[in-house]
């Protein structure tokens, strides 16, 4: 009885960790594949505090990505079985590579160290030309250095941080909007650019005949052009209604997940 006893714990013990291998295989090989088919999405490099808010956020919009981190385990999205993890050091330029860096759209260097991410930057750079770089600075003297390295944002936490703070103590109305804008407020409404593709009925009318507003819903409270800048010059007597839309133009528009959507059928009309 003893025997047949340690015999039956034993096995039970080796089939037990033998299936959670051949669990954990299938589980690493499926994330492979959807890696592998993976375009025009966003690589995250870090799943620390700040990598793993982007990565919510990218979620609830439903935008792909995946996350490089050296210990994918430790992050509480590990368990998310929608999340895409790959385990490495993101300074390595095989590990982009492996992410998905050609076909990417973006990527974000959140790493804790800035001196990661001032590498991470230069290779994702010369990997891919014309990908959109965002990149986290703990120092200041970090921000120009990440820069030249080809980000096109650098976003300082710390800087953030301390610049909120103060709004909220100076422009407590401001600031209430701004999160009722972004999502964080009880009021269902947000901030959304639509772009204004070629072709579009919009090109060409001023914002005031386009009659948004009566069409949609939707509020547009600014206008880029296609390279990102604002078309309304602050010091120019121009309001923002007898602005002329042109092809490639973003409307910075506030309304209700329902109005939005109006908007870029709007925008989409031909």
């Amino acid at each position: 009885a003893s025997i047949v006893s340690v015999g039956f714990s034993v096995t039970t013990v080796i089939r037990f960790l033998f299936e959670g291998q051949i669990v954990e295989a299938m589980r690493g090989r499926r994330m492979e594949r959807s890696i592998s088919n993976l375009k025009e999405h966003y690589i995250i490099c870090g799943c620390g505090i700040v990598g793993r808010e982007v990565a919510t956020e990218l979620r609830d919009a439903d935008v792909p990505f995946v996350i490089v981190d050296r210990d994918p385990e430790e992050s509480e999205l590990a368990r998310d079985p929608d999340v895409l993890f790959l385990k490495g050091n993101a300074e390595d330029d095989a590990v982009l590579v492996e992410a998905g860096i050609e076909r990417a759209k973006g990527l974000i260097a959140v790493t804790p160290d800035d001196a990661i991410n001032v590498f991470v930057v230069l290779s994702a750079r010369q990997l891919n030309s014309g990908l959109t770089i965002v990149a986290r600075a703990s120092e200041e003297p970090t921000i120009g250095k990440l820069m030249k390295a080809g980000a096109n944002r650098v976003v300082s936490p710390y800087q953030l941080v301390g610049r909120r703070i103060a709004s909220v103590l100076l422009r407590p109305s401001i600031v209430d909007f701004l999160d009722v804008a972004v999502g964080e407020g009880d009021v269902a409404m947000r901030l959304e650019e639509v772009r204004v593709p070629a072709g579009s009925t919009l090109v060409g009318k001023h914002l005031r005949e386009a009659n948004i507003g009566q069409e949609t819903g939707a509020i547009v409270v600014g206008i880029h052009n296609s390279d990102g800048r604002p078309r309304i010059d602050p010091s120019a007597a121009v309001t923002l209604s007898s602005i002329t839309l042109q092809e490639g133009d973003v409307l910075i528009a506030l309304g209700s997940g329902e109005q939005l959507q109006k908007l870029k059928t709007v925008a989409e009309r031909r």
